[in-house]
């Protein structure tokens, strides 16, 4: 499964590919600017890489490294924990397996972070190293060395992104485990989770537009910009941890577009860490102490 998660890898990468070439070749050109205009729903951006390549290189690279955290690799991260997690700490309650980790010089806390740190380990193979990777293609790829004076930032916005991916993923997965000895519960509450909140999100987000009247013309192409029919894009956001954390990384990178503030998903977010950590830490010293 590492494997199949890394493909998605190859999308942006060629991105970047056609981007650092686009100013010798026409058809790399034409190719990365339909890209983020289309796709991607960045006019403004594909008008920059026509205008100034050099001056568009650092949102480039961006849009197409959170484009790989917010659609490929999200996927994959709820995928991969949910084979991953359900089994934590689950498994340990139902045959009292933790009795012998506490046996040593252990506390909950460490517990609770040795077990978390299983899921961050898969999310960092799958997820950080891969855009990391992608950043060291731009550099390798560009005309001369000085562009890492122009993106340098980008590692490090990488590295918060995929904290923020992290740990309130992982938590929320912790937490279903340490809730029930029987894995099969903690697998399907993970997976209605995301499910539920987007389909939740998707109805009262775009139903509005839709009783209303307002909608886009038939056989409209190019990206649709959904505020104009009276669909505003955070009011349920915080229903859905999918769209929750595509706002906060959107945000890490410096390409949130939509008007609301941030500071509510990043309460969320902080919320579910915080939370998530003192149910799962309550349970574990309940366990103890029978």
């Amino acid at each position: 499964m590492l494997v199949l998660a890394w493909l998605p890898v190859m999308l942006p990468a060629l991105g970047i590919f056609a981007f650092e070439f686009s100013s010798t070749e026409p058809d790399m050109q034409r190719m990365i600017v339909s890209t983020v205009s289309g796709p991607l729903g960045r006019p403004d951006l594909g008008a920059l890489i026509l205008a100034d390549p050099e001056s568009a290189r650092h949102e480039v690279w961006s849009t197409l490294i959170l484009a790989y955290f917010r659609y490929p690799q999200l996927f994959a991260m709820v995928g991969l924990i949910g084979l991953i997690a359900p089994l934590l700490i689950s498994y340990d309650l139902r045959t009292k397996a933790y009795l012998m980790y506490f046996s040593r010089p252990l506390s909950p806390t460490q517990y609770i972070v040795g077990k978390s740190a299983v899921i961050w380990f898969f999310l960092a193979v799958v997820a950080t190293v891969p855009a990391w990777l992608l950043y060291v293609m731009g550099v390798l790829l560009s005309p001369d060395l000085s562009v890492i004076t122009q993106t340098w930032d980008i590692p490090l916005r990488i590295l918060a992104a995929s904290v923020v991916l992290m740990l309130p993923t992982t938590t929320l997965a912790v937490v279903y485990s340490s809730l029930t000895a029987e894995s099969r519960y903690a697998t399907f509450a993970w997976f209605a989770t995301w499910a539920m909140g987007f389909v939740a999100y998707q109805f009262l987000t775009f139903t509005t537009a839709a009783m209303s009247g307002k909608r886009p013309p038939r056989g409209r192409r190019g990206p649709i910009n959904w505020e104009e029919y009276g669909v505003d894009l955070d009011r349920w956001r915080l229903l859905s941890p999918y769209h929750t954390l595509g706002k906060v990384e959107a945000w890490v990178f410096g390409l949130d577009t939509t008007a609301a503030s941030v500071v509510p998903a990043i309460g969320v977010l902080a919320g579910i860490t915080v939370i998530g950590f003192w149910i799962v830490h309550r349970r574990i010293v309940a366990r103890l102490s029978v």
